[in-house]
């Protein structure tokens, strides 16, 4: 088992000229979480912002800016490095989530423990539903996903928040 290679990212803006450039590139820096498992999963945000509709104007490097799982006040994109045979917390966030699949496999198991195999190519619109991630394999498995803020979901009147086990 060999920690993947990190992903990069290309950023593009504009000169004072207004001719499009690269403005911020190179590796996503990843963080580490401790899975279930106490192996660790690895976090890399790729860019965020903040309000709708987005501000194609903003000169600082959004990446590095840190925060929650989620962004309350726009998007945030995320890659995460699932490590063989680990499990994610059951967790929740209050947002719309793209998770696209983008090398080998993951297992998505909701609440009420119906599951779903992605490989390569899949994506999960993710609707702030409490959910848990597998790789029961002997490979690393990434994901990126795309979070957007959104208004929680309200079941007889409750609001269902924010939730990590």
């Amino acid at each position: 088992m060999t920690t993947p290679e990190a992903a990069h990212r290309y950023v593009t803006g504009h000169d004072d000229n207004g001719k499009a450039i690269f403005q911020f590139e190179g590796e996503i820096e990843y963080t580490s979480l401790k899975e279930k498992s106490g192996k660790e999963a690895l976090f890399g945000v790729a860019w965020k912002n903040d309000g709708f509709p987005a501000d194609n104007q903003v000169s600082v490097d959004q990446a590095v800016l840190g925060g929650p799982v989620h962004n309350e006040h726009g998007t945030l994109v995320r890659v995460v490095e699932f490590p063989p045979h680990t499990s994610s917390p059951a967790h929740r966030t209050v947002s719309l989530d793209y998770g696209i699949m983008v090398s080998g496999e993951i297992h998505l198991e909701l609440e009420d423990g119906n599951e779903r195999r992605l490989v390569s190519g899949d994506i999960v619109v993710q609707r702030g539903t409490v959910h848990t991630w597998h790789n029961k394999t002997d490979e690393y498995a990434r994901m990126i996903y795309v979070l957007v803020a959104a208004k929680p979901v309200v079941i007889e009147g409750k609001a269902l928040d924010y939730h990590w086990e």
